[in-house]
């Protein structure tokens, strides 16, 4: 990847970088908000209880992916239209208000408003997907690996940052790490706006209705090849995501993880990312060859340790395994969707990527909805679940075909 490439693009990347960022910041402090000691003490006085945290913090974590479902998908294939700059400054501002939203509910203490802003932080979530397809746009094919992983280590930084600041601003004052979340994304869609890298992609006629993120599902069927990648992504991710949500609360209720706690431990998840990006991928494809071999390997590597955290390992024991399958996480994540991406045209690659980040916003919604689940079964049992699902993606991985040399034409 040439560093010019990236100087260009840094607008970009720092939207993606705030994007993950800003997501990661939020698990710790909902976390802490309705699973904390003493639920309803630090947010939403007398509203959060015992008795109804668990579907409050299964709303919190739903509300989010619901937005995201309609917006990574819309966004994405707007982006095709309108060009990836502007769709991304439109992100950004609306994450901004997201926060501001959140961060007013709590100073006037009206859950409604963080739910609120849980829906139009969702609806404005697409900047991964943006940029993925930005970067591909801009490379040659046999780089396109090398792109997503550029943007998977961007999004590894985030991810580590995010739940760290979170954690720790939100140990201090529960407000803080929203308000610090409004202050970046604000400047950023400043930043955004003024900015003037180039885009060289063709671009499509726009074409938005509320039924657009089923439309982008339904043209699968013109592009059969693509299933088997985004079935294996979509196993994958919802696998990793129910772990991702389920240790959290594990940590905590466990092993008595406070504010800061939580955060530090998404923080070693963050580490494990930024190995797998930095170090694993790399000779990981320069050995194996294939995109299908390397997702192959991801899937097994993670899930076969996602099972693993089912036992009683303690804390030393989750913390080495985070960081373990995360790196092996990466190696899923790259390769398909690479893999997806490669198999349609640069006028595709926005819907195709929308699609994917589609997926995960309802792997997100599938995750966050389990959390209901806690008043009757401890976390154990679905991070089992979890390890289970991502093994699972093998399958469709096994069917996948590998991207052409040049990508396709889109069907007229």
């Amino acid at each position: 990847m040439k560093i010019a490439l990236f100087r260009s693009h840094a607008p970009l990347f720092l939207a993606v970088f705030l994007d993950i960022f800003s997501f990661g910041l939020m698990y710790p402090l909902i976390v802490s908000l309705f699973d904390g000691p003493g639920p309803g003490e630090q947010g939403f006085g007398a509203v959060v209880t015992v008795a109804n945290r668990d579907t409050l913090m299964a709303m919190a974590f739903a509300l989010f992916p619901i937005g995201a479902f309609f917006g990574c998908s819309l966004l994405g294939d707007l982006s095709d239209a309108l060009g990836r700059r502007r769709t991304l400054a439109a992100c950004m501002a609306g994450l901004a208000a997201a926060y501001g939203l959140m961060w007013l509910s709590l100073v006037v203490d009206q859950i409604w408003l963080f739910f609120l802003g849980r829906i139009v932080a969702g609806l404005m979530s697409g900047t991964s997907a943006i940029a993925q397809a930005s970067m591909v746009d801009a490379v040659a094919p046999d780089e396109r690996g090398d792109a997503m992983a550029q943007v998977t280590l961007v999004n590894t930084i985030g991810l580590m940052g995010g739940p760290a600041i979170g954690g720790v601003l939100g140990h201090l004052d529960l407000r803080a790490p929203l308000a610090f979340a409004f202050v970046l994304c604000a400047v950023n869609a400043v930043l955004l706006a003024r900015a003037r890298f180039t885009e060289t992609a063709k671009r499509r006629a726009v074409s938005l209705n509320w039924a657009q993120p089923f439309l982008l599902f339904a043209r699968l069927k013109d592009r059969p090849e693509t299933v088997p990648p985004l079935a294996s992504f979509f196993l994958f991710q919802l696998g990793f995501l129910i772990y991702y949500t389920f240790i959290l609360v594990e940590m905590q209720r466990s092993y008595g993880f406070s504010t800061a706690g939580v955060g530090l431990f998404s923080v070693m998840m963050g580490a494990g990312f930024m190995l797998g990006s930095a170090l694993l991928y790399g000779p990981a494809a320069r050995a194996l060859k294939s995109e299908r071999r390397i997702a192959i390997l991801g899937n097994a590597g993670c899930g076969g340790l996602i099972l693993v955290t089912a036992l009683p390992v303690g804390v030393a024991g989750q913390v080495v395994l985070a960081v373990a399958l995360c790196a092996a996480n990466v190696l899923s994540y790259v390769s398909l969707l690479s893999a997806a991406s490669g198999l349609v045209d640069e006028t595709e690659r926005g819907w195709v990527l929308g699609l994917s980040s589609a997926s995960v916003a309802v792997c997100v919604f599938l995750s966050g909805l389990l959390t209901q689940l806690l008043s009757l079964l401890p976390p154990v049992p679905f991070l089992a679940l979890g390890g289970v699902l991502v093994l699972a993606a093998i399958l469709p991985a096994l069917a996948m075909r590998e991207a052409p040399a040049t990508a396709p034409v889109a069907p007229a």
